[in-house]
């Protein structure tokens, strides 16, 4: 049923009616839209740096943002004061931008004087609406700090651990060390035995903490703090923040990201203790790969402290020689091996000033040299406990083995309440983690792979008591079901929990539909690209867990439509800076490769996806000589104005095969339908368009010219040497969509090219898509912009294999599965890839780009100015569409009533929106701020009627 309740009367208004309700293109202006009093308009939702009240810009130039509650901005004008009394009385010392002649109020480059380390500055915008002679009234004041600008301003030192020696062997430690080593995928003893060394010689996590007075009341107590390796900060016995698995994974040897933490009201006069807890991290991993490259050194950690009191004094409290470490509980900690935490070396109030009393506390070892090269103040979101992930079930597959099923395949953290476990001190429960389990419950964990010497395991030992719920702190795993040994009973369900953990951008997209299998393939897109967030877009969170940039390209837009991803963004692109790879295939970390070209065409891609959601051109800026190393290294390896080398390229990742069970004919899982060759140059096509604009956009004109040319060049011999001009195709699916989509296909032959797409799904492979990672996002707009919204529709609904009935009914799949066909559930084996791959999620865009019909404007980026075209499947009722952007929310809803439908489309504040219905709609409708009501004909190609709130 439909959730939309049309007035009587509404739709009945005739056609010249509705014409008046869009925009006049000679003046802009909404046709009898109210006019609102000048002098009570003020701009709202202030931010610098995508945040509300930030405590550490980076930034010499931060980007300020507002939103303006008329039709249409004309002008603005920022006051920035270096006291909010200054700020009040009219006297902006820090600048005064006057008027400046623009509609926009996204990420507009502060320009005033220079500002200094930890500086507070204040600022007001006020705007001139369109039409108008005289101002609005100012916002409220806002504010930000500065961070640590130079290295210089860093007092503290680098502290690690004296080397404590590592845990001894105890019969639970051989457990877990033959859990997590002794996998029977690596049948060569030489490896297995040094893993099992590797192992053996880890380390434990450590514990630092420093005692300090406060004699007098606190003005301001500002902390900046990170690590080399994880690690969590206390303050007299509380953490500090809710941010896990942090610092953020870099390139760490080049930047280390520090967080900063206002400690004013936690300050009071008294004995108070500064505490870490550190551990190793991707900073200190060497065990899982057998790889010493990727260790960068022993973990450590750096603090600093900054009072001011009321007095005027200052304080600083550092790390440094005087500081006091221990070893922790946790006796091996590893991002792929997982924990073991021993309970009996517990330290009852470590973190507070009466945890000084045991003897074993020794003074910390002091680095001579930083680990990084620079410290940079954290710019995204750290890694939170996002979503409680429940337990459904508890199985027992054999004697003494318990599997906690979740229900969900998921990247997270458990906590596990002891208490109810009746464990005895000494008593060892082992934890093996995994996406797959037969019906009995037995787990599999094959899908890991082979990457990873080691599995995801975790150890607990009890002390007796278990006062305390406990989670690993410095590792996290991906499972939907938990293997529990070492028990002397069966568990209590209730004794477990779990998190799904991730990076905590913003969710700013929402999608939902008449059709629940299409609502879930949607939720099952955004469980795979949240579960593969943890600081980088990775692959898969079971194995590798690292920052493909192919997988990172394909999930993009998707990622893009959902989430607020410009943060994010700006620090992977800066991987990209501080990698020493040219055409790097993972950033960030020594896990890497050059000269794949198709991969690494991310960072160009990603670049311009930030322009186009987030309006702000710095990044572009800032990326450009990047990206030019990255273009010039593609040259390098052209054919021509073809791209056919095939070591430079991994193709269309994972297609789909013919049949269940087939074969590769190229092995691991190259593409069967669409040579590599053919992805390459289609891609490097888009890249030249791409940077052909970047090159507009930041007055390189002769770049633009050039990069133009080469596109040009690349487009014809793509057409030459791979279209047949008689099937009217480029031959296959992926291909007919990266031609149709990136703008190679001539126009002429567009409307034959997506009628051959729409033949070969509904043929030839019988209504399923057989695109891979490269081709998800692409295919559905290249069937719908022509016509074929009922057959990109119906890809989703597909009975059978490979569709997601197939993946849901069969499979039990509950996240996308790296290659679901090559799978053969009836052999009774465990799957042997990843079942949980967010590339193959590219689809979700169009959720909202097709049947939301909601599409940016590259001459207008950050919804300034956007699309509005809608498609109608016919087998679809009902969609309810809407996207959160810099400017306000916009929202796309429509439902089939009788023989019309109702759409309902909301338009934010000054900004406008472009109408267009139907494949032949060559009317240019502008709409400006409001919620309009259209009747459209049944087919949605047709203004029947439009009211406008």
């Amino acid at each position: 049923m439909s959730r939309f309740s049309w007035r009587s009367g509404v739709f009945g208004l005739p056609l010249v009616a509705a014409a008046a309700l869009f925009l006049n293109p000679q003046s802009g202006l909404q046709a009898g839209s109210p006019v609102t009093s000048a002098a009570t308009i003020a701009p709202l939702h202030l931010q610098v740096e995508n945040q509300l009240v930030p405590r550490a810009v980076d930034r010499t130039s931060p980007r300020l943002s507002w939103r303006s509650p008329v039709t249409a901005q004309d002008a603005y004008q920022i006051e920035v004061a270096s006291t909010a009394g200054r700020l009040t009385a009219g006297e902006a010392d820090l600048w005064n931008s006057g008027k400046v002649s623009d509609g926009r109020s996204l990420a507009i480059p502060y320009a005033g004087a220079p500002l200094a380390s930890r500086q507070q500055a204040f600022w007001r915008v006020r705007i001139w609406a369109d039409g108008a002679d005289a101002p609005g009234a100012w916002s409220e004041t806002a504010s930000w700090n500065m961070a640590l600008l130079e290295q210089t301003d860093w007092q503290a030192r680098w502290i690690t651990s004296p080397l404590f020696d590592p845990a001894e062997s105890t019969p639970g430690l051989e457990r877990w060390l033959a859990a997590t080593a002794n996998d029977p995928q690596f049948r060569d003893p030489a490896t297995v035995a040094d893993t099992f060394g590797r192992l053996r010689a880890m380390r434990p996590a450590t514990y630092f903490r420093r005692d300090f007075t406060v004699d007098r009341p606190v003005r301001s107590a500002m902390l900046y703090s990170t690590s080399a390796g994880y690690s969590e900060f206390f303050l007299s016995g509380e953490k500090i923040g809710d941010r896990i698995l942090n610092p953020a994974q870099t390139d760490f040897d080049k930047r280390i990201y520090y967080d900063v933490d206002d400690l004013t009201d936690r300050l009071g006069m008294g004995e108070h203790t500064l505490a870490i807890h550190l551990g190793n991290g991707f900073y200190a991993e060497r065990t899982a790969f057998g790889l010493d490259r990727l260790f960068y050194g022993e973990p450590a950690a750096i603090a600093q402290l900054e009072i001011e009191y009321e007095d005027g004094s200052r304080e600083v409290i550092i790390s440094d020689e005087s500081w006091q470490a221990h070893p922790s509980p946790i006796l091996k900690n590893g991002v792929y091996s997982g924990e073991v935490f021993d309970a009996r070396a517990q330290l009852s109030g470590w973190t507070t000033p009466a945890g000084a009393s045991s003897a074993d506390w020794v003074p910390a070892a002091v680095f001579a040299d930083a680990p990084t090269q620079q410290l940079v103040a954290a710019e995204m979101p750290p890694v939170r406990r996002v979503t409680e992930v429940t337990p459904q079930a508890v199985l027992n597959p054999a004697t003494g083995v318990w599997t906690i099923d979740f229900g969900q395949n998921f990247t997270g953290i458990p906590t596990i309440d002891f208490s109810q476990l009746n464990l005895e001190p000494g008593q060892t429960v082992i934890f093996r983690y995994a996406e797959w389990a037969d019906d009995t419950g037995q787990v599999g964990m094959n899908s890991g792979g082979g990457a990873p010497r080691t599995k995801q395991v975790d150890a607990y030992v009890s002390d007796g008591v278990d006062a305390q719920p406990w989670s690993p702190s410095f590792t996290w795993h991906g499972f939907r079901y938990m293997e529990v040994t070492g028990l002397s009973g069966p568990p209590p369900i209730n004794a477990f929990t779990a998190h799904l953990t991730r990076t905590d951008v913003d969710r700013i997209g929402h999608f939902q539909s008449s059709s629940e299998l299409l609502n879930r393939i949607h939720e099952t897109a955004l469980w795979s690209f949240e579960t593969n967030l943890v600081s980088v877009p990775s692959d898969c969170p079971i194995r590798e867990r690292n920052g493909w940039t192919g997988d990172a390209h394909a999930t993009v837009n998707m990622a893009s439509y959902n989430f607020d991803m410009a943060p994010f963004l700006e620090k992977y692109l800066g991987d990209f800076e501080t990698t020493d790879q040219i055409a790097p295939t993972i950033v960030p970390g020594r896990r890497t490769r050059s000269g794949m070209i198709d991969w690494a065409a991310a960072e160009v891609f990603l670049a311009w996806e930030h322009y186009l959601h987030s309006g702000d051109l710095s990044v572009i800026e800032g990326q450009y000589e990047s990206l030019l190393e990255y273009v010039a290294y593609v040259e390098t390896v052209a054919d021509g104005d073809l791209f056919t080398d095939d070591t430079h390229f991994y193709g269309d990742w994972c297609d789909t095969l013919p049949a269940v069970g087939a074969a590769r004919p190229l092995g691991r899982c190259m593409s069967v339908s669409t040579p590599g060759e053919v992805t390459a140059t289609a891609l490097i096509a888009r890249v030249y368009d791409q940077m052909a604009d970047m090159a507009a956009l930041t007055a390189r004109n002769d770049d633009a010219e050039a990069f133009t040319a080469r596109r040009d060049a690349i487009r014809n011999a793509f057409n030459a040497a791979y279209y047949d001009a008689a099937a009217g195709s480029y031959g296959s699916q992926t291909a007919n969509a990266m031609a149709i989509s990136f703008g190679i296909a001539p126009d002429s032959e567009l409307e034959r090219v997506s009628a051959a797409i729409e033949h070969d799904v509904r043929v030839t492979w019988g209504g399923h898509a057989s695109v891979g990672a490269l081709g998800q996002t692409w295919l559905y707009p290249a069937l719908s912009d022509h016509g074929h919204a009922d057959t990109a529709f119906a890809i989703f609904t597909a009975p059978g294999a490979p569709g997601y009935s197939y993946l849901f009914d069969t499979l039990g799949g509950t996240t996308l599965w790296e290659d679901n066909m090559q799978y053969v559930p009836e052999d009774g084996a465990e799957p042997g890839k990843s079942l949980n791959h967010p590339f193959k999620g590219g689809y979700d865009a169009w959720f909202y780009s097709g049947l939301g019909g909601i599409n940016p404007d590259p001459d207008n980026p950050g919804y300034k100015h956007f699309r509005l075209s809608p498609v109608f499947p016919a087998d679809l009722d009902e969609a309810i569409v809407s996207l959160e952007t810099g400017y306000g929310l916009i929202r796309s809803e429509w439902a089939r009533t009788d023989d019309t439908i109702g759409w309902e489309v909301e338009v934010p504040f000054n900004t406008q929106a472009t109408v267009r219905l139907g494949v032949n709609d060559i009317a240019a409708r502008r709409i400006g701020p409001g919620t309009y009501h259209f009747t459209l004909s049944q087919a949605g190609d047709r203004i029947v009627s439009v009211e406008r709130e």
